[in-house]
């Protein structure tokens, strides 16, 4: 069991889908998303506003637990507790680990994506049930389509989000009286939302930056809370605000 607390990052270097079934755990100490069962991350959170001034801050815990099975697809249980404020949302989701990478389960009716959408396309827009959020062969430069959703009549393209891992960085990484090296790859996200055929209305335009790192996992997200909101699957951080989520510790079983 590896147990951290703490880190400082260093910039090092500034620089399609498929099917299978849940996989067991490999070795933990070559694998950029160990899924064992009782896998447990803290993170600590800070939301600022579009001028970077802090406005709130909090903590995320994270861990797996478990499977289950829907739509006939076996997937693992992951639990997130969101302590923003004096405001705690649980939110249980799901993941499949297959050969090619880690895809998360969509959730129509709670993902956070419909949260982004007027009204009048709530129950009138389609998306994949699944989609691909991390390869499990990482390198810069290495990109991915991660899905789309379209809606209306005629139909037209509302959302798009792709991946790409633009760098490799260096974290010094705290470890009681220790100091030690982790490299991790920061994969950017990027998303594009339109809402309206009308073409006076504004395409919005969504970034974050997640970073995993090799035996250990996803160490930090930073960018558009609407975005992590998505991933996340509810509406946990305010809309046109940033948010950081920072490693604080972990244990990986």
């Amino acid at each position: 069991m590896k147990k951290i607390s703490a880190f400082f990052i260093i910039p090092l270097l500034i620089s399609y889908a498929c099917k299978d079934s849940v996989t067991e755990p490999q070795d933990n100490s070559l694998d950029y998303f160990p899924n064992s069962d009782g896998n447990y991350y803290e993170y600590n959170v800070a939301i600022s506003d579009s001028n970077g001034s802090i406005i709130q801050t909090g903590n995320r815990k994270s861990y797996y637990t478990g499977d289950t099975t829907i739509v006939q697809i076996k997937l693992q249980i992951k639990v997130d507790t969101f302590q923003i404020g004096n405001l705690q949302t649980i939110k249980y989701s799901y993941f499949e680990k297959k050969s090619f990478g880690v895809y998360n389960f969509v959730d129509i009716e709670t993902n956070g994506y419909i949260f982004l959408l007027p009204d009048s396309l709530h129950g009138n827009f389609s998306i994949p049930y699944q989609y691909l959020l991390v390869t499990n062969s990482l390198e810069v430069n290495r990109a991915w389509h991660i899905l789309e959703s379209w809606a209306g009549i005629p139909q037209f393209q509302i959302f798009k989000l792709e991946a790409e891992v633009v760098s490799l960085d260096t974290f010094f990484i705290s470890d009681q009286n220790t100091t030690r090296l982790t490299e991790a790859y920061n994969v950017k996200y990027k998303a594009r939302l339109t809402t309206s055929l009308n073409s006076n209305e504004p395409v919005r335009l969504f970034e974050v930056h997640r970073w995993f790192a090799k035996g250990i996992g996803p160490i930090k997200w930073e960018g558009n809370a609407e975005l992590i909101n998505f991933f996340a699957g509810d509406k946990i951080y305010p809309h046109n605000t940033i948010v950081s989520e920072e490693i604080k510790s972990f244990k990986i079983k």
